[in-house]
């Protein structure tokens, strides 16, 4: 079996510090974990790539989308919810139907910084977190009220919205 990397031993030891469970992909620089997040549970998974000195941390809905006008206001709500966003981003597998949020980052070192993973898996937990809820709204819609949902006042609802997690306040379950 290879070494691992300095990258991918990083981020090993947040996932230990943090006592968040994790399961290995054997032969690969991947692990798989899941978190109990306010809205969803939020399946996750983290891959290195250690020519990049890159990590990749990819969320994914656990619903997806029964027919085409249902992906095409998926597709048309993360466009616009992509817009606002400052990091990582929302994509649509197409074909599956299934929404998903990356967010990748290159360290200038092959040791990574453990600061960065940590607010990594954080943000993709809280970014497929705060969007459950507005998914949910487009895939229980149906017919002409789905062609005439106004998806920015949906975005807009502060009532969908959890509360701002505290950094320590991430719960991984088995």
């Amino acid at each position: 079996m290879t070494p691992h990397s300095e990258l991918y031993a990083t981020v090993l030891s947040v996932f230990t510090a943090e006592q968040w469970a994790f399961s290995e992909v054997a032969g690969r620089e991947v692990i798989r974990s899941g978190f109990e997040a306010h809205h969803t549970r939020v399946d996750l998974h983290i891959q290195v790539f250690e020519e990049l000195a890159a990590v990749s941390v990819v969320s994914e809905s656990p619903r997806s989308c029964s027919g085409p006008a249902h992906r095409e206001r998926i597709a048309e709500l993360i466009m616009r919810i992509n817009q606002t966003l400052t990091v990582g981003n929302f994509e649509l597998d197409w074909d599956a139907g299934r929404l998903l949020f990356r967010l990748t980052n290159l360290f200038p070192s092959p040791q990574g910084d453990t600061g960065i993973i940590r607010g990594m898996v954080h943000t993709v937990v809280g970014e497929m977190d705060r969007i459950a809820p507005l998914e949910a709204i487009v895939l229980q819609t149906e017919g002409a009220p789905l062609a005439s949902l106004d998806l920015i006042s949906l975005m807009q609802r502060e009532d969908l919205l959890p509360e701002l997690p505290q950094p320590d306040s991430l719960q991984e379950t088995p």
